[in-house]
């Protein structure tokens, strides 16, 4: 057993590599794939209804007809696939990573109770968005099978990507080969081995990292290392609902008009950790102003800081902790710079 969680041994693989699985993100995968959705369309006038794959097919079928769209509602529709039919997917999800990676153990781990993140004083909560998201019927069926069956970690007080995390940069640290399997992209920012089971990819990241564009229905920056933490530090992270223009907004009124090109192009020529953050710094001066100013959360509590405090706030979004209690202090790191931060 790891002290970091519960480790199984696998009949294959190498015995020296570990595989550490976002049990979150398996089990939302298989749980929304073992389901059919689609909406259900009632006629207000004479509460005649329809069922249909999604939004996009009756609104094709009502434009088609020139019926007004005011006239229906439409509410979501999930039904239920097998319970033993997802637990042998995901079953094989995990042995399938395992394999990947070949691996001759794997911890899985699985958010619990609370995460530092959501007490945060945002403008907007963070992940607040995806609250209101419809979640698949069976994945608390799913987490449960994998702790009972795979010894799978709950994690409290912060999100299971942290631990993911904090297991790949032990892995860096100690030279061990603990591969982190998700397909987060938090997890770039940290040194070690990290697998992508959406493109399929292995690779060890090791301190300072990159930014690159990768053309897809429009232009997406990708990244590694500290850089990619610099650079969320500036665009935030749409995903996780946090975005520093969104503090702007409050505060002024009027989001800035930078986007994640503009991100790149600030970061990607600068090639030391001062100099990122010395453009990072000069930013939040720019876009803060240099004395204190008030905004409210999305509590309506209010709060009176300066650009740092809110450099700070966006630090503690973005970074994910290499260890236990890990966190980033920003006027430490740019005192250490020697970067002016009063």
């Amino acid at each position: 057993m790891s002290k970091f969680g519960n480790q199984i041994e696998l009949e294959y693989g190498d015995p020296d590599i570990i595989a550490v699985i976002d049990g979150d993100e398996i089990a939302f995968k298989c749980a929304a794939e073992n389901e059919e959705r689609g909406v259900k369309v009632t006629n207000t006038s004479n509460d005649a209804s329809a069922n249909f794959k999604n939004k996009t097919e009756f609104k094709k079928l009502v434009h088609s007809l020139e019926v007004p769209d005011d006239l229906f509602t439409i509410e979501d529709t999930q039904v239920g696939g097998s319970k033993i039919h997802a637990q042998g997917t995901l079953k094989r999800m995990i042995a399938n990573l395992c394999k990947a990676v070949d691996a001759g153990y794997y911890e899985i781990y699985i958010g619990g109770e609370g995460n530092f993140r959501d007490e945060l004083p945002l403008p907007t909560k963070y992940k607040g968005d995806r609250e209101s998201s419809i979640r698949p019927i069976l994945l608390d069926d799913m987490k449960d099978y994998l702790v009972r069956f795979h010894k799978a970690v709950v994690i409290e007080g912060k999100e299971a990507d942290d631990q993911l995390t904090t297991r790949m940069y032990d892995g860096y640290k100690t030279k061990k080969k603990i591969v982190a399997a998700t397909q987060d992209k938090d997890a770039k920012q940290t040194s070690g081995w990290l697998y992508d089971p959406n493109n399929k990819k292995l690779q060890f990241i090791d301190g300072f990292g990159e930014l690159e564009i990768v053309q897809l229905s429009k232009n997406t920056v990708k990244g590694t290392g500290r850089k990619f933490l610099y650079f969320q530090m500036i665009f935030g992270d749409s995903a996780d609902c946090y975005d520093p223009r969104e503090l702007v907004k409050a505060v002024k009124g009027k989001k800035p008009r930078f986007g994640e090109i503009a991100a790149y192009n600030l970061l990607n020529p600068l090639e030391t950790d001062k100099d990122c953050l010395e453009a990072v710094t000069g930013l939040y001066k720019e876009w803060f102003g240099e004395e204190e100013f008030t905004y409210k959360d999305w509590k309506e509590q209010e709060h009176t800081i300066t650009w740092v405090d809110a450099l700070q706030l966006y630090t503690d979004c973005a970074f994910m902790q290499r260890f236990e209690g890990d966190r980033l202090d920003i006027r430490k790191l740019l005192g250490k710079l020697g970067i002016d931060c009063d």
